[in-house]
């Protein structure tokens, strides 16, 4: 048997653990690929998060031209005069928008302007009539328009071919601290605009550029604006890298980091790494990068995608150890990367394979615990008994195995059952006789206990009135309570009293007055239905209990009750009503009765009520 026994579990463990380290591999693969999944759609989600801000800069800047051109080809005109209300010549020979647009004013066009600069730098004259008439006309747009846009941008702005810019940006006073010869449209960012630079006259980010005058890093849309062949402005917004690189730092994969790159390899934004302190913010060429992990970065996702993430990539970086999220973000042309650590990766992957290991660890000792309790059940404990049973018959005691104190194994369906149904069969007549002593007692002890379902129904009856008594009341009001409570209907309680009794009795004897209380038992037995249930509550207070069982209202059956005692007419000379009559009080079981007593009390109380209205009344809850 333990042979056997040690076969059977040695081929369970090679089975369980086989199987359990193929789980163990598939949910290892198969939540690493969830992961990293999961790793995939978030940079989707944060790419399309970030990219909203470039796209609504296209639809703002989209309907500021629209505006402008309504404007400029309306017959608004603007003098010289109302020019200079706006400007005025600073000590430097430069033109300036006055401080009070910047405060805060109402002008005379009847707008009020708030956070608004402008700047004309000395090199630039201003004596030109549709150049003034162009500031202005942007003035007035920037006054309408930049207070709806300025909560997702740095400000917006406009720009002039000529050397000018007007600003709605509160909190930076930009036009009244730029150098007073500030060659704005020599730099860059407005010289990209200019027809010579830009012929096919396309929108477009400006690559990052540190502001002087705003001391941060920031990033420039601009929309040449033209009218028949004349560049005359071009609206743009400044998105400040400062919220960029808070959301890099903060939002982040738990583990990871983030950075951008520009498609061409120019690094634009990076967090501290995890083993440095620094933190990289500018336009810096993979010649200058001194990380050759953030190179590596650049070149695994140039070399795998070609150039072109795409939506998303996934790439593995070998080397690093780690995985790259990577996905293109709508206007600047720029990818935005999240590093995620693999050790993070495997490690998760490894918990939840851990949990199938152990899970099969476990399955397996349950598994040897069950065969060797099989084994034992249904063979060593078999034999066991059978070897009992022989010492017992060996002796002479047939009984002890015929009345079942030694068990035997009958049931089985082998040699050992078979050889204890001979055991049974050596003492089927002992067993016989047995079962008909045990029978007749079995009938004695039926009929028994039928006497005393008997002397118990009695001891539940009122042995005058022959209806049911206080004890058998409180019975039947603590089941239907349990019932109603446990959602299954409802009841009423109706609690009785013979109208003047004592006075009834004192006039007319008790062996009177008890045959009365036996007619008024009587007909209210007969007026309730078969459902219903009558009491002894107690001397001359009887109690129904009515059950919500029957289509017709409890309420009609009490007052049924009422009439059924009236019509008994038995005289009664000093009741100011003349013959028998009863008071009671009616009511239902409510959610506000949390035991038994209180709708007694209830009843109680509205008995109470028809008593002091006069008797021979029925009171019921409202």
């Amino acid at each position: 048997m333990r042979s056997v026994l040690l076969r059977i579990v040695l081929a369970a463990t090679l089975v369980v653990g086989s199987l359990t380290m193929l789980a163990y591999t598939f949910i290892q693969t198969e939540t690493q690929t969830r992961l990293l999944d999961n790793l995939s759609d978030w940079v989707v989600e944060r790419a399309r998060n970030d990219s909203v801000i470039f796209e609504l800069a296209r639809d703002n800047l989209a309907r500021f031209s629209r505006e402008f051109i309504r404007l400029y080809t309306s017959d608004v005109t603007v003098t010289e005069e109302e020019f200079w209300s706006y400007y005025e010549t600073d000590q430097d020979n430069a033109v300036r928008m006055r401080r009070e647009f910047y405060d805060g004013v109402y002008a005379e066009d009847g707008l009020y302007y708030e956070g608004l600069t402008s700047f004309i730098g000395n090199n630039q004259p201003v004596d030109d009539a549709d150049l003034q008439r162009r500031l202005v006309l942007s003035t007035r747009l920037l006054a309408q328009l930049g207070p709806a846009w300025i909560n997702r941008f740095e400000n917006v702005h406009v720009t002039f071919p000529e050397n000018a810019i007007a600003l709605y940006a509160p909190g930076t006073p930009w036009g009244l601290e730029a150098a007073p010869d500030l060659p704005m449209n020599e730099l860059g960012v407005i010289r990209s605009m200019q027809q010579s630079e830009n012929p096919g006259r396309e929108p477009g980010w400006s690559g990052l550029y540190y502001d002087e005058t705003a001391q941060e890093w920031a990033l420039t849309y601009q929309v040449p604006l033209d009218l028949e062949g004349r560049h005359l402005i071009n609206p743009s917004h400044d998105v400040s890298l400062t919220e960029v690189m808070n959301k890099l730092v903060t939002d982040t994969p738990d583990g990871g980091y983030n950075l951008i790159f520009r498609s061409d390899g120019f690094l634009v934004a990076q967090p501290a790494p995890p083993a440095s302190d620094r933190r990289w913010v500018g336009q810096m060429s993979l010649e200058t990068i001194d990380d050759p992990a953030v190179v590596r970065i650049y070149e695994l996702i140039d070399a795998a995608t070609a150039g072109s993430p795409g939506t998303v990539s996934l790439i593995q970086n070998e080397v690093d150890d780690t995985w790259l999220a990577v996905s293109e973000l709508a206007g600047p042309d720029w990818w935005f990367v999240s590093v995620y650590p693999g050790a993070m990766i495997r490690s998760s992957a490894n918990q939840a394979a851990a949990a199938v290991l152990s899970t099969g660890t476990l399955l397996l000792v349950l598994l040897v615990v069950i065969i060797v309790f099989i084994i034992r059940r249904d063979a060593e404990r078999p034999l066991a008994q059978l070897h009992e049973a022989a010492q017992r018959v060996s002796g002479g005691d047939y009984a002890a195995v015929a009345e079942g104190r030694v068990s035997l194994p009958r049931d089985l369906g082998n040699e050992v059952g078979l050889l204890a149904n001979t055991f049974y069969d050596m003492t089927v007549n002992i067993r016989d006789t047995q079962n008909t002593l045990e029978r007749l007692v079995a009938e004695r002890t039926q009929e028994l206990e039928a006497a005393n379902s008997n002397l118990r129904e009695l001891s539940l009856m009122d042995g005058l009135l022959g209806i049911h008594n206080r004890r058998a009341f409180d019975r039947d009001l603590e089941r239907l309570f349990a019932e109603a409570r446990s959602g299954h209907g409802s009841f009423f309680l109706m609690l009785i009293d013979v109208d003047y009794f004592k006075l009834f009795n004192d006039s007319y004897g008790h062996t009177q007055g008890d045959k009365v209380l036996q007619q008024i038992a009587q007909a209210i037995t007969r007026s309730i239905r078969n459902d219903d249930r009558v009491y002894r509550y107690g001397g001359e207070e009887l109690a129904v209990l009515f059950t919500c069982t029957s289509a017709e209202p409890t309420r009609y059956v009490a007052e049924r009750v009422m009439t059924s005692v009236r019509q008994l007419e038995i005289e009664f000379s000093r009741s100011k009503h003349g013959v028998v009559t009863i008071s009671a009080g009616l009511a239902k079981l409510h959610d506000r009765h949390t035991q038994p007593v209180d709708i007694v009390r209830e009843a109680d109380s509205l008995l109470y009520e028809s008593k002091h209205k006069g008797r021979n009344k029925l009171t019921i809850s409202g």
